[in-house]
């Protein structure tokens, strides 16, 4: 796939780019948000303050905050730690790893208090998620708890463009 240019997002687009958008493209923030996904999804497994997201993208911390969530729609760390759940969901699916092994796997030292944060995001614990996900039949495991994140926030796929709505 091709990076979109800064020139090809813009010509032609006339009246239907978006404000938000325009700004993204004059800047270079979109992409630097996109950039700090990434970052994200590929490093699951260790502790993430938005200081260094920020210092990655080359902004203060309180202007990447306000960007990302005028850009993602969430906070940082809340779109971190769902990014965390979403695979400890993939791992309870697709693997026997126990829930401290997928606990480890993630960066939380704490089963317990990893639990409850897989609790709060998916409305059910690790083990019982992992027992629903082995009742449903498997054309329907799609639309599990981890289906119910966004198509954009999947930690395997990197951005490669720009998306403007």
């Amino acid at each position: 796939m091709k990076m979109i240019t800064i020139e090809a997002a813009t010509k032609g687009a006339g009246p239907n780019l978006s404000a938000g958008a325009v700004e993204y493209c004059g800047t270079g923030t979109g992409l630097r948000i996109e950039q700090s996904i990434a970052y994200m999804a590929q490093h699951l497994d260790q502790p993430l303050q938005v200081a260094t997201l920020a210092a990655l993208a080359n902004i203060s911390p309180s202007h990447f905050f306000a960007l990302f969530k005028r850009r993602i729609g969430s906070a940082p760390m809340d779109y971190f730690t769902r990014l965390r759940m979403q695979r400890a969901c993939r791992l309870l699916e697709r693997t026997t790893l126990s829930v401290k092994e997928i606990a480890s796997e993630l960066g939380y030292d704490d089963p317990f208090y990893f639990s409850r944060v897989f609790k709060s995001v998916n409305r059910l614990a690790p083990s019982d998620y992992r027992a629903a996900q082995r009742q449903m039949p498997d054309n329907n495991k799609e639309t599990g708890a981890a289906a119910n994140f966004p198509r954009e926030s999947k930690p395997a796929r990197v951005p490669d463009r720009l998306q403007f709505a």
